[in-house]
């Protein structure tokens, strides 16, 4: 059907948008009488103007014709010459008072700020101006003012003096903190702040508050109230209202990979024993490969958000093509953040084994301590664009303390994304091992290292990968290397192709033989997560043409 045609010419992309946004005869529709078209039309070379004035066109030359005779609708078209534009000159941005020296106000100061030389925009300007008094705020200077703020454009319209001063004021301090709706003790809630009564107020420490508090399980809904006393004491006092989440919280999963075949998962979680914030967890996992039976009873030690002590059991039934195993698991565990993006994670775990690996039949006893150091960035159940995971685990025995050997191990891993652009990703992937140990027959087979299959080198089966024996079984390796680099494409929306090549091995000192699978495979980023189907080709065994792989879960 007809419709009302505002046709600008002689303008950036930009410049009409900005235009568009601003002449309001761009929403005059085709049933509006004739004369409310004409006074928009009128009307609209102001607004033009100030559209193109505000991204620094004041040279405007405007030609417009509007044409009211077709029984359709109307046509309105303007020719738009802008000119050159306003240049910035000098440029005066000044924060006085308390916050004169202050760092994080000195880098909002360096941000996106008018720059001499540069097209005045008087949108980053305005943008600036708020920022900086936004900054001023959340760092504790609610008094904070504009001594002047102005956009001075010379009579010959070619530039532009930018000024901005500010005085800061005084800086307002934390006052008390008040909790209601509260399930736990007042201690445990006071550890999820970050601040304490007396010091500078900061909105971050605010914001830090709020996502620990929402993040730790306990709680429903969370709300904080910071807002300056009205007392003239210049403090701001912090009024927490939580809700309890429900304590108890049952789970069910089934899903297929090609390393387990069909498998489900149960779960149950007690989020709140108790107000010292104790919790248990225990967890099935079950499939044709490999069956788990995990407990664990946690409580925060210290600061909640920051070291956490964890008692662990459970076990473990694994079999698969190269070796067999039954292993119970009992431990503790103590979790403490080193920085704010690395977890430290000292352990100290009792584990009895019986295990079958080519023609070796074995127990085990292990008394094993040991250390994890991991961070990770971008963990999500949609298609991240950049992040990374990277895990150390450094552990052994020894012979006699409730050991049946003595061993050394660190085995490292890595994982990368990085995008260059909106639709193509690059992922890298990294798995090393390396294990002190002369005998290695005396290990288990969940200490061994073997390789191959959907999450390591795919093309082979599942721990297929690793040295032999006289009689061509995988007996495990001492050592491992697997290295993996992929890349994917977004098709549509929630489809994306993808082509890899994984390459290595287990192996025992430097025996390395690396066995190396390419392919391409479909991705499907799901409510439940990415789901991924690949076809990999393995290099270096000729009687397997290709072996397929699903697998579903995050990225990282």
């Amino acid at each position: 059907g007809a419709h009302a045609e505002l046709v600008l010419n002689g303008l950036d992309d930009d410049q009409e948008r900005n235009a568009r946004a601003l002449v309001a005869l761009e929403s005059a529709s085709c049933s509006a009488p004739d004369w409310r078209v004409e006074r928009l039309f009128e009307d609209a070379n102001e607004e033009l103007r100030a559209a193109l004035e505000a991204l620094g066109y004041y040279k405007l030359e405007i030609s417009k014709s509007l044409d009211l005779s077709s029984e359709e609708c109307w046509q309105a078209t303007f020719d738009v010459s802008v000119g050159e534009p306003v240049v910035v000159r000098n440029v005066n941005i000044d924060v006085r008072g308390d916050a004169a020296n202050e760092i994080n106000i000195e880098r909002v100061m360096e941000g996106r700020r008018p720059v001499a030389g540069e097209v005045l925009n008087h949108g980053y300007y305005e943008n600036y101006k708020r920022l900086l008094l936004s900054r001023l705020s959340g760092a504790g200077y609610f008094e904070a003012k504009y001594l002047s703020n102005q956009v001075v454009v010379d009579e010959a319209l070619e530039y532009a003096d930018v000024e901005v001063i500010v005085d800061s004021g005084p800086r307002y301090f934390f006052g008390d903190v008040q909790f209601s709706g509260n399930v736990l003790k007042h201690e445990l809630l006071a550890g999820y702040a970050d601040f304490e009564e007396g010091e500078p107020y900061s909105g971050r420490d605010i914001t830090r508050m709020h996502e620990s508090l929402n993040g730790s399980g306990f709680f429903n809904s969370v709300s904080i109230v910071a807002e300056p006393a009205k007392d003239g004491s210049r403090t701001v006092p912090v009024k927490v209202t939580v809700s309890p989440a429900k304590p108890r919280v049952y789970s069910i999963g089934v899903g297929y990979a090609t390393d387990f075949g069909l498998q489900g998962r149960l779960g149950f979680t007690n989020r709140r024993i108790n107000d010292r914030g104790h919790q248990f967890d225990a967890r099935l996992f079950a499939s044709e490969v490999e069956s788990e039976l995990t407990g664990v009873y946690r409580w925060p030690r210290g600061k909640p958000t920051a070291e956490w002590v964890e008692l662990f059991g459970g076990y473990q039934q694994k079999r698969t093509d190269t070796s067999r195993s039954d292993k119970a698991t009992l431990g503790v565990r103590f979790s403490r953040n080193r920085t704010e993006t690395w977890l430290e994670t000292p352990y100290l775990s009792f584990e009895g084994e019986d295990f079958r690996v080519a023609d070796q039949i074995d127990s085990s006893r292990l008394l094993t301590p040991g250390i994890i150091w991991a961070t990770s960035r971008g963990r999500d159940l949609s298609r991240i664009e950049s992040g990374r995971r990277i895990s150390i685990d450094l552990r052994g025995a020894y012979n006699g303390l409730l050991s049946d050997t003595t061993f050394g191990q660190v085995r490292a891993s890595g994982k990368w994304i990085t995008s260059p652009s909106d639709s193509f990703r690059i992922l890298g992937r990294i798995d090393l091992g390396f294990t002190a140990k002369e005998e290695l027959e005396e290990l288990p087979a969940t200490v061994r290292f073997f390789t191959g299959g959907d999450n390591s080198v795919r093309g082979y089966g599942y721990e297929t990968i690793g040295p032999v024996d006289d009689q061509g079984e995988v007996t495990g390796g001492s050592h491992l290397t697997v290295l993996s680099l992929e890349a994917d494409y977004l098709i549509l929306k929630n489809w994306g192709i993808a082509a890899f090549v994984d390459t290595g091995s287990a192996f025992n000192g430097t025996d390395i033989d690396l066995q190396t699978g390419i392919g391409i495979g479909v991705r499907w980023y799901s409510p439940l997560g990415p789901i991924r189907v690949d076809v990999a080709h393995p290099l270096d065994d000729p009687d397997t043409d290709y072996r397929f792989h699903i697998t579903l879960g995050t990225d990282l």
